[in-house]
């Protein structure tokens, strides 16, 4: 996988139309790579708590995040004025943010890396007042959301590859999966995949706290079945490291991580056999033309 700080590029090749649900909202999920611009203008701020990043932002930056599909509206007023206290403190100009929007570990790290239109700080819990912040830039961001999830790499590495692609990646935690996948907003049409990362027996031992215990046919056919019965497919994602001598303290490792998609289908012995049979039928049908 290759991870830059330009702009991921976005390639709209999708293999079926969404199922679009019936909401009277307009789709601008087209002008992507405009909105993702237009965030670096809004000089959005975030802070780590817990395990999330709490991005105060005024309307305007509201709509184009709801748009773009990042973050959820979540804190209110309170948790605002908390934060905007505490960046104020820091001299961080916070004139005209009204609202807080939780990014995901991984959506902050792609608006702050990917995209280069976030700026991160921590609570510092060894100051001695409560509002005491202090700045993370890249690298010790990826240190902090790796202490906070141990297999940080592997989600981000899997993130950052699909919205490359185009694909909107939501939390796939109801449905048993790491990530669902959508073609347009969540509130247009229903999620086409359900994503479940993997990693390879020969890397299991290498990837040290990352790593997954291999996926069994039993856990692969429910989560399969599953995945079905709400309308849609899944997709084993390996990750594979052909140098994890060299650790993942640094959000350099992303250079490295190979990211491997793999469609599960069920296979129907009837439906085979009927497939097959067709075949040169549909062979005589064609030199008879």
């Amino acid at each position: 996988m290759s991870a830059t700080h330009e702009m991921p590029r976005l390639r709209e090749v999708f293999s079926r139309r969404p199922r679009m649900k019936k909401r009277g909202r307009t789709d601008i999920m087209n002008d992507k790579l405009r909105l993702y611009e237009l965030l670096k203008n809004d000089n959005l701020h975030g802070v780590l708590v817990d395990a999330a990043v709490w991005v105060v932002c005024g309307d305007n930056a509201v709509r184009s995040l709801d748009y773009i599909c990042l973050g959820n509206l979540d804190g209110g007023h309170q948790m605002t004025d908390h934060l905007k206290t505490a960046l104020e403190s820091l001299g961080v100009d916070c004139s005209g943010t009204t609202a807080t929007v939780r990014f995901s570990l991984d959506e902050a790290f792609f608006v702050h890396y990917a995209l280069n239109a976030l700026h991160l700080y921590e609570m510092d819990i060894n100051a001695d007042t409560t509002n005491a912040i202090v700045r993370l830039d890249t690298r010790a961001a990826w240190k902090r959301f790796s202490e906070v999830r141990p297999d940080y790499p592997l989600i981000y590495a899997t993130y950052h590859h699909f919205r490359g692609k185009g694909w909107l990646a939501r939390t796939g935690l109801q449905y048993g999966a790491d990530f669902t996948l959508y073609q347009k907003h969540p509130a247009l049409c229903h999620s086409d995949y359900s994503v479940l990362i993997q990693t390879p027996d020969a890397a299991t031992s290498s990837l040290g706290p990352m790593s997954r215990p291999p996926a069994t046919w039993h856990t692969i056919q429910i989560t399969n079945r599953l995945t079905t019965q709400v309308g849609k497919r899944l997709l084993i994602v390996n990750i594979h490291d052909n140098r994890p001598e060299l650790g993942y303290d640094d959000h350099k490792c992303l250079d490295r991580l190979e990211v491997s998609e793999y469609l599960v289908r069920r296979w129907v012995p009837e439906r085979g056999r009927s497939s097959v049979a067709e075949r040169p039928r549909a062979a005589r049908d064609r030199k008879g033309n």
